[in-house]
């Protein structure tokens, strides 16, 4: 199939419009904040086009209107060119060796000799990026106006989170260094920063006492992104030649325009930003990634990367399933519900590395996002499947202490339930439970054995929902394979002795709330579980800590 264009495959802007790819235009947006001095700020998640960003801001700012015919910007600008100083911290290489100040003294040094500024450390004491600005616009005597970009300004602290000591060390160095472009501000046309996670109100920028933040403003909450509205109008020759490519692979007729773009907003739709949720955004980078290659389907390009699963992030979580009771467990485990947070705790003031908010690090690494907002409470949750599926996996490692669990257990749990064999079944949940830390384990509630149990299948290919409303009640969990839909009513309990009564409390449940009676295709399967958490109480290390001791089938209208 012939395009008009090619997909975009750069982040640099003049690169894009060299080689006629597409460029999704949100330069209308950028000339809002453009026109002004700044210092602006706005953070997003990694792979939503930050970079891009900087690069289109450096391209204005230094060559012009030259590349930017027929878009929006175009007969909204009229300013000048300028030397653009564009600092890019994503591109340095954080090594356990790596001498920040060093690394970033070189860089700084070598940009202000390329933009013509002279540098004489010939009467500096120490070598320090602070003091190399001050050098070189103390030697500068134009007055020319230069642009400062700085690309994921928080890389060198994500990157030693869990060292608190060169964490400091970094954010000194940092603070030292915008406090002196703060002396200089005036020597600044426009001074702007993208980053993923919000040290903002740490001493990094307090020099910046009229920093203008555009993470929440909701006239900015589609300038990284694609809106659903951008997504047919750039893409949709792609949308339609990835209906032809997924019909031929699977020898069908049953994808069209319509059902591929429902199957993208399913996967990678969803986040909202801004602080009144006015805006909804796909993930760019795994939308690119399908449309390269649909014929590989609607897989998990963006948790895929590389970027996606910091290991601050790793490491936070497995904290907190530590030190969290059970409700606030449940909290991490409950993939399709929500969590109230003021913006306070999305972007909390930071004095230790320890005080920050685990679900401010979910939100700012783009696993969380904002769903909802009431009275200036933000409703926070997991945007899309893509994220959901990428959560559960992460949540489930942690879980068992095993990386290899997926491979464990992915072919054979679908398997069994396309075979309606609740024998294995039963086995197979128990060789799954018996893979979770009993240092978890111990602080669950019945809540939290169900949203495992859903993890697990999620992780395991299974399409799989808690708490689903029927006619008459929600049942604990639902799940779809092959032909077949069950629907599981959980118990728990810590007493040998109750087993019997908990099954058939679980049993009328299932009759009296009619769970078998779904608007389906597939044969409903209702099943009653028992699940015996011996973990607060078990005396021998040889019991298990928990085990599903009864899964029954319940024959309901």
């Amino acid at each position: 199939m012939k395009f008009t264009k090619i997909l975009p495959n750069y982040t640099s802007f003049s690169k894009l419009i060299e080689t006629n790819s597409i460029y999704v235009d949100k330069t209308g947006i950028i000339a809002n904040f453009a026109k002004g001095n700044g210092p602006f700020f706005i953070s997003r998640p990694r792979r939503f086009g930050k970079s891009t960003l900087i690069n289109t801001l450096h391209e204005l700012f230094a060559h012009g209107l030259e590349k930017f015919k027929g878009l929006e910007i175009e007969p909204l600008w009229d300013d000048k060119t300028y030397k653009v100083l564009h600092l890019d911290f994503s591109s340095y290489n954080f090594l356990s060796e790596f001498n920040f100040n060093d690394y970033f003294y070189a860089d700084l040094k070598q940009k202000f000799i390329e933009l013509g500024l002279s540098i004489d450390e010939s009467n500096m004491s120490l070598k320090t990026p602070a003091l190399l600005v001050d050098n070189a616009f103390k030697n500068e005597h134009s007055g020319e106006e230069i642009v400062l970009l700085v690309d994921e300004y928080d890389t060198p602290l994500s990157a030693v989170l869990n060292n608190e000591k060169e964490f400091l060390a970094r954010r000194d160095i940092l603070h030292s260094f915008y406090s002196k472009v703060k002396e200089y501000q005036g020597r600044f046309r426009l001074i702007f920063i993208t980053g993923v996670t919000y040290y903002a109100h740490t001493s990094i920028f307090s020099a910046f006492n009229n920093l203008t933040d555009l993470t929440l403003d909701s006239d900015y909450g589609a300038l990284l992104g694609y809106s659903s509205e951008e997504l047919e109008e750039y893409f949709s020759e792609y949308i339609d030649n990835a209906v032809a490519v997924l019909n031929k692979k699977q020898h069908t007729e049953s994808y069209t325009h319509e059902t591929v773009v429902a199957e993208l907003k399913r996967n990678y739709d969803g986040y909202s930003f801004d602080e009144e949720c006015m805006h909804h955004v796909y993930n760019p980078w795994s939308i690119l990634n399908f449309l390269k290659a649909p014929h590989r389907g609607f897989i998990p390009y963006w948790v895929s990367s590389g970027g996606a699963t910091p290991t601050f992030l790793v490491n936070y979580l497995k904290q907190g399933l530590k030190k969290y009771n059970a409700d606030e467990l449940q909290s991490l485990l409950q993939v399709d519900s929500t969590v109230s947070k003021v913006r306070d705790k999305l972007y909390p003031v930071i004095d230790k590395i320890a005080d920050i908010d685990l679900f401010a690090i979910l939100y700012q690494a783009g696993y969380f996002c904002i769903k909802g907002v009431n009275r200036k409470i933000f409703q926070i949750g997991i945007p899309n499947l893509e994220v959901k599926q990428a959560y559960s996996e992460i949540m489930l490692r942690l879980l068992t202490n095993n990386n290899d669990v997926q491979e464990k257990f992915t072919t054979s749990l679908y398997d069994i339930l396309c075979d309606n064999n609740l024998d294995k079944l039963k086995n197979i949940f128990n060789s799954f439970i018996n893979e979770l830390s009993y240092e978890t384990v111990k602080n669950f509630n019945e809540a939290c054995f169900r949203d495992v149990l859903k993890l697990a299948m999620l992780t395991f290919n299974v399409t799989a929902s808690t708490e689903v409303m029927g006619a008459c009640g929600r049942a604990d969990i639902t799940a779809e394979a092959g032909d077949y839909l069950y629907v599981f009513e959980l118990k728990v309990t810590d007493n040998s002795k109750d087993i019997e009564t908990k099954l058939k409390a679980a049993k009328d449940q299932i009759i009296k709330n009619k769970y078998a009676r779904r608007l389906t295709d597939k044969s409903v399967v209702p099943v009653a579980l028992v699940l015996e958490n011996n973990s607060k109480s078990r005396e021998k290390s040889d019991t298990p800590v928990c085990e599903i001791v009864a899964l029954e089938k319940v024959l309901a209208d």
